[in-house]
């Protein structure tokens, strides 16, 4: 592609945003991946889980009906687990890619 001169006059609102998309990002944050997608998806979603079982158990205690939120306590569990394991993978890909960018040098 080649290089492109833009007029200083006139400022086009996709000039930004190609210039963000072909640029080359070095940092591995940049980078959407699984483990980023699991970590939001544990972390968040056990808070929401979380949240609905204490909602749950106050409804049920004042309205005096059997407990069924004790379910809910348990599927936090595995959803926080999830998330701190992606969480610890994508500092291990942090932690790579620093130790590669030292070596190059």
């Amino acid at each position: 592609m080649p290089n492109q001169v833009f007029n200083n006059w006139k400022i086009y609102p996709a000039q930004d945003d190609l210039a963000d998309r072909h640029t080359d990002r070095g940092e591995i944050g940049d980078v959407w991946t699984k483990y980023h997608m699991g970590a939001t998806v544990g972390l968040l979603g056990g808070l929401v889980v979380l949240l609905s079982a204490v909602v749950l158990t106050a409804f049920e205690y004042f309205s005096d009906e059997k407990s069924h939120s004790f379910w809910l306590f348990l599927a936090v569990y595995p959803l926080f687990a999830l998330g701190a394991h992606c969480l610890d993978k994508i500092s291990e890909m942090k932690r790579e890619s620093k130790n590669i960018s030292h070596e190059d040098e």
